[in-house]
């Protein structure tokens, strides 16, 4: 359409309006640019086949896994992200489709979650072998976090006694008990935990039906509920920053907040109506702090993968970078791989999933 042209009497009044607005938006962008560090994509995964990047992990300086859905594969790299090479097929070995999560526990030792069927696999030798330990009654097993008692808890998927549901062990799954989160309909995943210390931790719960949080003031032995998000599909992450704790919820990509122990819930952030959030993760550079989430833009396709970024969780959050196009899936998990590296998953089952290191600079 064409631009209505001024005429020459206001031509002077109306060029000096708009040299100051552009002057005013590149100074403003300049200034938001300036706000954060630099970043950049160094290189870009990806694994054989359809295999949506579902998971990753550091284990030390530069050295780090990601897992993937479909083909139940975990990856290694020890060059920060710029190559990688396959150190387990869970396919092939013990039949699963999908490595969720890992954690380091206090045994020294990594272990992971799986889906169909639901299991917990650790390695002791910082993911070249892998040893399956338990099967869970369960399709899937999901969140996994170790509480300073020592205790595990495994959330669940489709449990057989149709609850919302978890496995407890006090001994890295020699024994392990089944806990019922929820006896509401429907049944749910228990999909991520959130865990500062003490006997207080918070579970996620969510993808059939709304997304809800639970609370267990005794190492996760009893919960009782504290939120629910009827306009969210899931709970993707449970974080905390000082006496304040977050939560992220998928479908609707809205950061949540409890300043009184997760009793009541208010939004803090909603990034769009139509979107998914990945982990959120602090950082520190050159001596400031940044949160930094990798988030999907699913108003319109190709959805957008993203990496968000702010340096005030009362404020706005900026897009850092655009990592990638496609019509399906998310942006689901961020680990840093040094501390100036990061590694991010993206994918979902029919996308090819990927795997971009990122780096930081001034």
């Amino acid at each position: 359409m064409p631009i209505p042209q001024p005429s020459i009497k206001f031509w002077h009044t109306a060029s000096r309006a708009v040299l100051a607005s552009m002057l005013l938006s590149i100074s403003c962008e300049a200034a938001e640019t300036s706000r954060y560090p630099a970043i950049q994509i160094v290189n870009v995964f990806e694994p054989k086949g359809e295999s949506n990047v579902r998971s990753s992990f550091q284990l030390s300086e530069g050295v780090g896994l990601i897992g993937t859905e479909e083909t139940g594969d975990i990856f290694k790299t020890e060059d920060a992200g710029m190559s990688w090479r396959k150190v387990w097929d869970g396919g092939d070995v013990i039949g699963i489709q999908d490595v969720r999560n890992y954690i380091r526990a206090q045994d020294g030792h990594i272990y992971i979650t799986t889906s169909e069927p639901g299991t917990i696999v650790r390695s002791t030798d910082e993911g070249e072998t892998w040893k399956l330990i338990t099967k869970a009654p369960g399709s899937r097993t999901v969140g996994l976090v170790q509480l300073d008692d020592g205790s595990m808890l495994v959330g669940l998927r489709r449990a057989v006694a149709k609850k919302t549901s978890l496995i407890r062990s006090e001994d890295n799954f020699k024994t392990q008990e089944w806990v019922s989160v929820s006896d509401e309909r429907p049944q749910q995943n228990v999909t991520c935990f959130g865990y500062k210390s003490g006997p207080t931790v918070f579970a996620g719960v969510g993808y059939e039906g709304s997304g809800k949080i639970f609370k267990s003031n005794d190492y996760g032995r009893t919960w009782t509920k504290v939120a629910d998000f009827t306009d969210a599909r899931d709970l993707m992450g449970i974080f905390f920053e000082g006496d304040d704790i977050y939560a992220l919820t998928s479908g609707v990509s809205k950061i949540h907040k409890s300043s009184d122990g997760g009793m009541t819930w208010e939004q803090s952030h909603q990034f769009w109506e139509n979107g998914f959030l990945g982990d959120c993760i602090l950082f520190r550079h050159n001596g400031k702090s940044y949160w930094v989430i990798p988030a999907t833009d699913q108003r319109v396709k190709p959805y957008r993968h993203v990496l968000m970024i702010t340096d005030d969780l009362t404020g706005e959050w900026s897009e850092w970078i655009e990592l990638d196009q496609d019509t399906t899936g998310g942006a689901s998990n961020l680990t840093f791989l040094s501390l100036d590296t990061i590694v991010v998953g993206t994918g979902n089952h029919a996308a090819q999933g990927k795997a971009f290191t990122l780096k930081i600079s001034d």
